[in-house]
């Protein structure tokens, strides 16, 4: 039995994960999917949780944001042992799909169980990061596992630059060690990451009234693989922004379209799978366009047959009504900006075999009456590299002018590997006495919180661990959960290690 949204619930009642193990972890991980908890929406997710963890005596601080902190003393034995930071975070991505109508706002996510995966239905999992949070509660929940005292921090706006961990007052912590439950395979120990920055290209719009004769069309791309920016940039999906840049440069130039409306993505964390523009071409060159389109779309296609083999390029009607459109100067320099930004793995590591050091995803797309902006996130295990891709977009902003300019924000830095590390030593031990065999050890492309509590807690120790799962960020996302009960493992064992 629980308490949520001022009810109790009989976690057995209509229950998608009875009978999954281990128990404890999927009673939490179904209470908390049934509350709405995108980012910016954390409000009541984080008072469930700092209300389960009052209810059992722990100290809890939330802070204005609702990042939390939960302290839980060490058990006999560990009292004394150095204090052991345990991150997640509570929000999600939300994304649907098409024709699927999901309030995120108000809704939880509807759980479907498809023979070892657990998905949503019709929408992302957010097993990103549901996962730490419910390894968090099952930990305050248990009274029978080892473990040294524990500092809680679930943190809040992850999924959109990582708001919580940068507003989290680091000045709270004791801990010295870290061990994050943000990762996706159980087989490895995740120890680095890339750092990244967001930036923001905007064009400065200028409308011009909509000439006689035209006909309204929507150019939409969708169906792309999509997929998460940091953890799938090497597979080299198509990007439906840019290759919405790539058709209408062609309908500009070859009909003289007009722009009336773009919008594409739906995270900066995504690599965006549909795009669209609402454009105005003359009713005479529409069979033209069309033509045109169609060829383009076929080179498309066939260039992404392997990373997107569902990808859908459609020129339609549109029953938008506008009486105005972009200047054609503005629309020009939306275009170059979208075709010529850096997109994709921009260099490797030569240190790490196989690692992407560094890319940039074109993310987001949209425009209001005053601007076009469009979005990119910058991870890089290297900061120099990472601002040197920044230092790129702003020469592209100055080389196309028309008053356009660059905003940087949410700059986290990366977490170094360190091979010498106390938590990936333990982490090592833990493993190989649970399952008879070494770990592999992981450094990732991707940029989690952990470079920023790196920043707020000097010489911090840190690792990370999870369960598998897959295209997380998507509508794909699924968790593997067999390998729960191997992490559940882990985790405790680890915890028992770490009694100095």
């Amino acid at each position: 039995m629980s308490v949520h949204a001022g009810k109790t619930i009989d976690r057995r009642a209509n229950s998608v994960l009875a009978g999954l193990e281990p128990a404890i972890f999927f009673g939490f991980f179904e209470e908390l999917s049934a509350i709405p908890r995108g980012s910016y929406n954390e409000k009541q997710v984080s008072d469930h949780i700092a209300n389960f963890a009052r209810s059992r005596g722990f100290e809890v601080c939330q802070d204005d944001i609702y990042n939390l902190l939960i302290r839980k003393p060490g058990t006999p034995g560990y009292e004394n042992a150095p204090t052991l930071i345990l991150h997640g975070h509570t929000d999600i991505v939300c994304e649907s799909d098409e024709g699927v109508d999901h309030d995120f706002n108000n809704e939880g996510i509807k759980l479907q169980v498809i023979g070892d995966f657990i998905h949503g239905t019709g929408t992302t999992l957010g097993a990103d990061n549901t996962v730490g949070v419910a390894f968090a509660m099952s930990l305050l929940a248990s009274d029978d596992i080892a473990h040294p005292p524990l500092e809680i921090v679930l943190t809040v706006q992850e999924e959109v630059g990582k708001g919580g961990a940068q507003y989290f007052d680091g000045a709270k912590l004791s801990g010295k060690r870290l061990l994050d439950m943000n990762w996706h395979d159980p087989k490895s120990l995740f120890a680095g990451c890339a750092g990244d920055i967001s930036a923001r290209f905007k064009i400065p719009l200028k409308w011009e009234p909509l000439a006689s004769g035209q006909t309204a069309l929507s150019l939409r791309i969708s169906g792309l693989s999509s997929g998460h920016s940091e953890f799938d940039i090497h597979l080299e999906r198509a990007n439906a922004i840019v290759q919405l840049g790539r058709l209408l440069r062609i309908a500009i130039r070859e009909t003289g379209a007009s722009v009336a409306e773009v919008n594409g993505g739906v995270n900066r964390y995504v690599i965006p799978g549909e795009a669209e523009a609402i454009i105005s071409v003359h009713a005479s060159k529409v069979a033209d366009l069309k033509q045109k389109i169609e060829a383009e779309a076929a080179a498309i296609a066939f260039e992404y047959k392997t990373s997107d083999p569902s990808l859908k390029i459609a020129l339609t009607e549109s029953q938008n009504q506008f009486t105005e459109v972009f200047s054609a100067q503005a629309a020009r320099a939306m275009v170059d900006a979208m075709n010529l930004l850096p997109n994709g793995v921009q260099s490797k590591s030569l240190q790490v075999e196989g690692l992407v050091e560094s890319s940039n995803t074109v993310a987001l797309l949209s425009n209001d009456r005053n601007e076009v902006e469009i979005v990119n996130t910058i991870p890089s295990a290297v900061s120099s590299r990472r601002y040197n891709i920044v230092d790129k977009i702003r020469q592209l902003s100055e080389l196309i002018g028309n008053g356009a300019t660059v905003e940087t924000f949410a700059d986290c830095p990366e977490w170094p590997y360190n091979p010498d590390s106390r938590m990936l030593n333990a982490g090592k031990a833990a493993y190989e006495r649970e399952f008879g065999e070494q770990p592999h050890v992981e450094v990732s492309h991707s940029s989690l919180e952990l470079g920023l509590f790196r920043k707020k807690v000097p010489d911090i120790d840190m690792l990370s661990i999870g369960p598998e799962a897959f295209d997380v960020h998507t509508t794909r996302e699924r968790l593997n959960h067999t390998t729960v009960d191997s992490t559940w493992r882990l985790l405790k064992s680890l915890l028992s290690e770490l009694r100095t």
